[in-house]
């Protein structure tokens, strides 16, 4: 990563740039706004204040010459079923966004931002850590470490 980019811990006051990069997430894959509810960004921010209070919350900003230009978020991971286990021997990790502006893309900032992330995560003692990638990230993902899992899914959507 070059030295003109800083990455720093997000703080409260960045929340409305971490709900823009979210939706802006979204935009790369295509997705209209159109498509998005009403309310989107205040469901973002409310799910980040949350992750804040009961998931520990690890949000990163990347300026580049002071502008934020880049943002990852991390906590522990929501389980969909009852947790039976005690966390030392299961805490999962979830990275749920990564997102970097198209103009600063390929400059090491989503492997740098995904440090950041898995420090994180590590440092509040998470056994493992997942992510669903686009398929840009696929290879970034990868070269971190990570690899496939036994999920399985299916959609009816066209």
């Amino acid at each position: 990563m070059p030295t003109a980019y800083k990455i720093r811990p997000a703080k409260p006051e960045d929340f409305d740039l971490l709900v823009e990069d979210y939706l802006s997430l979204w935009d790369s894959y295509d997705v209209p706004r159109e498509h998005h509810r009403s309310d989107a960004g205040h469901i973002i921010r409310n799910f980040l204040a949350e992750a804040a209070a009961q998931f520990e919350l690890g949000a990163f900003v990347c300026e580049y010459k002071g502008i934020p230009i880049a943002s990852a978020c991390c906590q522990v991971r929501r389980s969909p079923y009852p947790e039976i286990l005690k966390e030392p021997h299961r805490k999962i990790g979830y990275v749920w966004s990564v997102y970097i502006s198209a103009d600063h893309q390929k400059q090491g900032l989503g492997s740098a931002l995904m440090g950041h992330c898995l420090d994180h995560l590590r440092h509040i003692g998470c056994t493992s850590v997942i992510l669903h990638s686009s398929d840009a990230g696929q290879r970034l993902y990868q070269k971190l470490g990570f690899t496939g899992t036994d999920e399985l899914g299916i959609s009816w959507e066209d």
